[in-house]
């Protein structure tokens, strides 16, 4: 960053700060400050892999924006996806804030508020080119082409500059009427000047242009033509433009559509009802009539593109589908990409289906998933027209911010104008047109965990990764109050391990927790006040050693003592 040596404390800064999605795929969340007004642009979330075992979501920590929340202005979503809004009821629990969006992405946001009894706040649908203006920030909306429709991107104007926003892009010269990039817009902020651009870095590491939704369309089709039996394909349910190109093939092939899971079929209706599917009745069928059609005429449009393990295309690969059983002259499909920490759960479904007989397809062999975001040559382009002094490289893991500041360089920016940022960090601006890295804010990752939230350090996680990992051993001493002698043998019970090489090993738990007992009785000053944690402390420390000797592992270790009454010794 550039040194500033004079004090400049007093002056009016335009501050950028990320709570989420500079160092990861999702949690997209960024604050725009000017003065005493914030203004946030998304509220994402990103799915726990593997090494969450139980939890449901993974959300940003709001903190700054709650302890701030009277000088929020607004929450701009820039489009639908989970990434970027799947965190709404969280934020909007402890931050009451006038959403804006464009119609589509308010509807597909707000219907799960209801699931979470959040209220729903006043919201503005804006469409593309609209400006609005918040408080010191004058918004435009910008058009943009991604893998769901009516998203944006935002030219902020505020007293220091304009701050460009690209939410997630692509440049697809193919895309209908309405739904391509509006370059124009962007170029024309290029030439008034660019303060900063924060540019989607998804896709930084591939080369060349991403391919268009209308080849994966054709190669569809020619699945869809040559496929013995049922096709049954999986996609993201917010992905209007794949299922339009799936329609389209469904037709070509003369197929029927079936669309199977609850996301899906609200996802289509919406579709339907704001006109972004060209859909109709005779285009579909329910479950009864699929049925009874032959195979080659149906095609099922289901979710579970990722794996998730309660999704219409996971009961199907288990078998516990109501209806739908695959058979070997069946075609799977997955048409969307793996997110990261998916890839286990998605290759778990694919092994269950090759083991059926059935074909499967996915896009390392086959054009049937286009990304939604744009790749190396889209991304200078988006440099060379909106020409800024700076960029911040947003929205991806490390490795695809720095490959995007090293794009930047190859286009003729300066290292100096590209800033590396992490969340939390706070970049200023000054009047002046430099900046310099301010106070960091509290930021970080919440669990969401049934209706629970909880730290990334929550011991409870802890506690599962353990279990999974290492098994459990519970120890049980049952001790009389009077003379704190045992009441019954030490209760020892073993789950998750491997001990069957080690017949003696229950005995020689018995027998540690025993020595434990007495070296601790031993100690005590005062029978009346035993110093119960000491006990469950070293039995713990003791019987984990013992298990670590023996076989290998630290299991986690769970020490009961109870205290009975005088003839109440048996359990």
């Amino acid at each position: 960053m550039e040194e500033l040596t004079e004090d400049r404390s007093a002056e009016i800064t335009l501050d950028i700060v990320a709570l989420g999605g500079l160092e990861e795929i999702g949690l997209n969340c960024t604050a725009l400050i000017y003065g005493g007004d914030i203004l946030v642009i998304d509220a994402g979330l990103m799915f726990p892999g593997t090494k969450l075992p139980g939890v449901d979501l993974v959300v940003p920590d709001f903190s700054f924006l709650k302890e701030n929340a009277d000088r929020v202005l607004g929450l701009i979503l820039t489009h639908g996806h989970e990434d970027h809004v799947g965190a709404l009821a969280y934020f909007l629990k402890d931050i009451p804030t006038t959403v804006y969006g464009t119609a589509l992405t308010l509807a597909m946001s707000l219907g799960r508020l209801y699931e979470y009894q959040v209220k729903v706040p006043e919201t503005v649908a804006i469409e593309p080119r609209q400006t609005i203006r918040l408080g010191p920030f004058e918004v435009q909306f910008i058009g943009v082409n991604h893998s769901v429709v009516a998203g944006v991107a935002l030219a902020v104007t505020t007293p220091l500059g304009v701050i460009v926003h690209t939410g997630d892009f692509k440049v697809d010269p193919s895309a209908p009427p309405g739904e391509k990039t509006d370059l124009f817009t962007f170029a024309s902020y290029g030439e008034r000047g660019v303060l900063a651009l924060l540019s989607d870095s998804t896709n930084s590491d591939v080369p060349g242009h991403s391919i268009s939704e209308v080849e994966v369309g054709q190669a569809l089709a020619e699945l869809f033509r040559e496929a013995r039996g049922r096709v049954i394909l999986a996609c993201f349910a917010s992905s209007l433009t794949r299922i339009r190109q799936v329609a389209l093939a469904a037709k070509q092939a003369n197929r029927k559509l079936l669309f199977d899971g609850r996301s899906m079929t609200n996802s289509v209706a919406l579709g339907r009802e704001m006109g972004y599917l060209d859909l109709y009745d005779s285009d579909m069928v329910d479950i009864e009539e699929a049925m009874g059609l032959p195979g080659e005429r149906l095609v099922v449009v289901a979710t579970g593109s990722q794996g998730e393990p309660l999704s219409a295309l996971a009961r199907m690969a288990s078998g516990e589908h109501k209806f739908i059983t695959v058979n070997e002259w069946d075609t799977i499909i997955f048409s969307a990409r793996i997110i990261p920490g998916n890839e286990i759960a998605i290759m778990t479904l694919s092994n269950l289906f090759h083991a059926i007989g059935a074909t499967v397809v996915d896009s390392r062999y086959h054009t049937v998933h286009a990304s939604g975001h744009g790749q190396v040559e889209e991304l200078k382009l988006m440099l060379g027209l909106t020409k800024p002094k700076y960029l911040i490289p947003i929205h991806g893991e490390p490795k695809h911010v720095l490959r995007h500041a090293a794009l930047a360089q190859e286009t003729g920016l300066e290292r100096s104008q590209v800033k590396i940022l992490k969340n939390g960090q706070r970049l200023s601006f000054f009047g002046d047109g430099t900046c310099r890295l301010g106070r960091t804010v509290v930021t970080g990752r919440m669990l969401v965990d049934g209706n629970r939230l909880g730290q990334a350090d929550d011991p409870v996680i802890r506690n599962r990764l353990s279990l999974a990992e290492m098994g459990l051993v519970y120890v049980i001493l049952v001790l009389n109050p009077e003379d704190l002698t045992l009441a019954a043998p030490p209760r020892i019970n073993i789950h998750a391990l491997h001990y069957e090489d080690e017949p003696d090993l229950v005995l020689e738990a018995s027998e540690i927790a025993l020595r434990t007992l007495g070296e601790w009785r031993d100690e005590l000053g005062d029978p009346l006040y035993p110093n119960v944690p000491a006990l469950i402390d070293n039995v713990k420390r003791n019987v984990r050693r013992l298990f670590k000797q023996s076989i290998k592992r630290k299991p986690l270790i769970f020490t009961e003592v109870i205290f009975v009454g005088a003839g109440d010794g048996d359990f």
